[in-house]
Formats: C-alpha cells, sequence, structure tokens
C-alpha cells in the first residue's frame, strides 16, 4: 500500500468507525447495547487501521529518524507524564481565563458507561488511542509536515484531535495533542505516542474511579 493510498483509507475508515455506532442506533434503537457494539467497532478499528499501517511500506519524513525500542517505551513514559502534567497546566489556564468547569464532559461520560459496563475499558484504553493516534498524529500531522511545518501541522491536527472529543475543552485536548505530536517526531515511531496515550487513558480512568 502507498503512502498516499494509506492516508485515504485510514480516513475513511475512521470516520466510518467513529459514526457506525451512532447511525446504527438511530435505525435499530440499540439502547445500552450501543455501548458493547461501540466496544466492538473501535476494536475493529483499531485492528484495521493498525492493518494499514503494518501494509505500508512507505513511511511518512517525519519517521526517517527511528529510535531503539527501549527508547520508545522510555519516551512514552516520559510522554504521559508531560501530558498529564500540560492537562493540568490547560485545564488550570482554561479555568483562570475562560471560566470554564473544570471536569471533563467526555471523562464523565466515559466513566458513567464504564462503570456500568466495563468492557468498555477497552475501547478507551486500547482501541481509542491506537485510532487517534495512527489518524491524528501520523495520519494528518504526518501528512501535513511537508506542506506547513511541524508547528504548523502540529497545531492543525491538535486542535482536530481536540474538536473530535467536543466537550468544550480545546485548550486542554489541544495541549495533550502537542505532547503526542512532539513525542511522535522525537522518535519517529507512532508507538511512542500511542505508549503514552494508552497510559494517560488508564491513569485518568483509574484515579477517577478509585474516589
Amino acid at each position: 500500500m502507498s503512502l498516499k493510498k494509506n492516508v485515504v483509507t485510514t480516513l475513511i475508515t475512521y470516520l466510518i468507525i467513529y459514526l457506525l455506532p451512532t447511525v446504527l442506533n438511530l435505525f435499530l434503537h440499540l439502547g445500552s447495547h450501543i455501548y458493547l457494539i461501540q466496544t466492538i467497532d473501535y476494536i475493529i478499528g483499531a485492528i484495521l487501521l493498525s492493518y494499514y499501517y503494518w501494509r505500508t511500506k512507505e513511511r511518512p519524513l517525519i519517521e526517517a529518524k527511528v529510535d531503539k525500542d527501549y527508547q520508545i517505551i522510555w519516551w512514552g513514559v516520559l510522554g504521559f507524564i508531560a501530558a498529564l502534567a500540560a492537562q493540568i497546566l490547560a485545564n488550570y489556564i482554561d479555568t483562570f481565563l475562560f471560566h470554564s468547569v473544570p471536569n471533563s464532559a467526555n471523562t464523565t461520560t466515559i466513566l458513567t458507561i464504564i462503570k456500568s459496563y466495563p468492557v468498555y475499558l477497552l475501547a478507551t484504553i486500547i482501541a481509542a488511542p491506537i485510532m487517534e493516534e495512527l489518524v491524528f498524529r501520523r495520519t494528518i500531522f504526518g501528512s501535513l509536515v511537508p506542506f506547513t511545518g511541524k508547528v504548523g501541522a502540529a497545531l492543525i491536527a491538535s486542535v482536530m484531535f481536540a474538536m473530535a472529543h467536543n466537550d468544550g475543552h480545546l485548550l486542554v485536548y489541544t495541549a495533550i495533542g502537542l505532547v503526542f505530536c512532539y513525542l511522535y517526531q522525537k522518535t519517529g515511531r507512532i508507538q511512542t505516542s500511542i505508549i503514552s496515550h494508552m497510559l494517560m487513558n488508564a491513569v485518568v480512568i483509574g484515579i477517577s474511579l478509585w474516589r
């Protein structure tokens, strides 16, 4: 698969996976079953996007630098800490300047679902991070770098990432997205930001459920 075909296929597949549960619910009135459908849908999406990734021999220019695996894991853990710090700082700025509500509606909704349907953890901690990193970091950020430069591409990809979460905390999710973009370009491996993203979701959800 060529890189251009990978980009198009990845974006179309993600859009279908993202909208499918909602469309099915409109016609089939799934009720609470929608969460199981969404979990399966996201897992299939993560598998498909990963398959496209491994089938594509051509790589974005940003992946020219490839560090050793132990560095990828190290940067993944370090990136998780940086993303958490960015979230806290952006949340503070968001609250101070724009008087927004500190709690994320997106996170609150996810926690409510998980408490009733623990299987949804697979969607939020594993499947969603894989899909979002392959789409927003590798596909969008990676494809835009040759045209807008790293800073411009990172801003565009991160704002799109924030808008996809659609809970009013644009600054918070943009800040997190920028950290993930940095991790990807630093190591040249999308696995780095995937590790950070998974850890981020797991820790935030774990702490929230523990309270």
